[in-house]
């Protein structure tokens, strides 16, 4: 399991889970990404572990790539 918190442009935050770190990536690749890569992100968890990560999501999509 894997659980996102973004913060749009305005402040607002919101929250997405995925089954995991793989649906994550596959949806990021497909036509239509998931989620935005300019949108930043305010927190990851995978598998109830928080993942020390500043930045936005194309740059998490990159680490996670990486690993």
């Amino acid at each position: 399991m894997m659980k996102l918190i973004g913060k749009l442009q305005n402040g607002m935050t919101f929250t997405e889970e995925f089954d995991g770190v793989n649906d994550f990536l596959a949806l990021q690749q497909s036509d239509y990404n998931a989620i935005a890569d300019e949108i930043e992100v305010v927190e990851v968890k995978i598998a109830d572990e928080v993942l020390d990560f500043k930045g936005n999501m194309g740059q998490l999509y990159y680490e996670l790539m990486n690993k």
